[in-house]
């Protein structure tokens, strides 16, 4: 099916604020180029970096629930290329691949070498599956800041993991408060190093503040 991208930009701004009209052509210009050079990158990490760069929305605007405009320009973009938003595998040479394990196994001439060494293919292989396993269910972040106490410096601590402490509401209101959208609409600038503004430059929150909820979650 042919996807017609202006049809659906236009249809994207419908009730949208002129502030978010502009965000989204100029996404669609920063798309279409990537179109025309043959690019087949249209995950939302790379188009956020991407476009933050030149100026335009990032990747936790795009992500929020206020932001379900830039992904379905992103999709029809994506559709167009025929490709879709996920992050596309890395090419590679296969002149530089480590032969498997079953090419090494099948080069051994001595059938008792090859019983020996598929045994240990075996055991491996169980292993990594456990190893996984385990991976899977362990999730914990170490916190390695030196913490001194009158000179004494005090053991590493192990903190819980943020996923599953904030509630979807709560989560909703971070990313409410660093809506790039919400935050033009009142007049608010965000500077380099992540203080916001308002109008007349006056310091609303100190540096850092957006970055710092930018971190919080992107550990959710």
């Amino acid at each position: 099916m042919q996807v017609d991208i202006n049809i659906t930009l236009e249809n994207l701004k419908i009730g949208k604020t002129q502030c978010t009209q502009r965000s989204l052509d100029k996404l669609n210009a920063l798309l279409e180029k990537r179109f025309n050079a043959g690019e087949k990158d249209y995950s939302i990490a790379t188009i956020g970096r991407i476009s933050q760069a030149d100026g335009g929305v990032g990747d936790v605007s795009i992500r929020n629930r206020t932001g379900q405009h830039f992904k379905e320009l992103i999709n029809a973009w994506a559709s167009k290329a025929k490709t879709t938003m996920k992050k596309p595998p890395v090419p590679h040479s296969r002149k530089h691949d480590t032969p498997s394990d079953m090419d090494l196994l099948k080069r051994l001439d001595d059938p008792a070498m090859r019983a020996v060494f598929g045994q240990i293919i075996t055991e491996k292989n169980k292993l990594k599956v456990e190893n996984r396993i385990l991976k899977q269910n362990v999730e914990v972040i170490v916190d390695m800041r030196p913490n001194y106490v009158k000179g004494i410096e005090q053991a590493v601590e192990v903190v819980p993991a943020l996923r599953g402490i904030l509630l979807n509401s709560e989560i909703e209101a971070l990313e409410n408060a660093i809506n790039e959208g919400n935050m033009a609409n009142r007049g608010w600038l965000v500077t380099r190093l992540g203080a916001v503004k308002d109008e007349n430059g006056h310091l609303l929150f100190k540096t850092g503040f957006v970055s710092a909820i930018q971190k919080i979650l992107t550990e959710i």
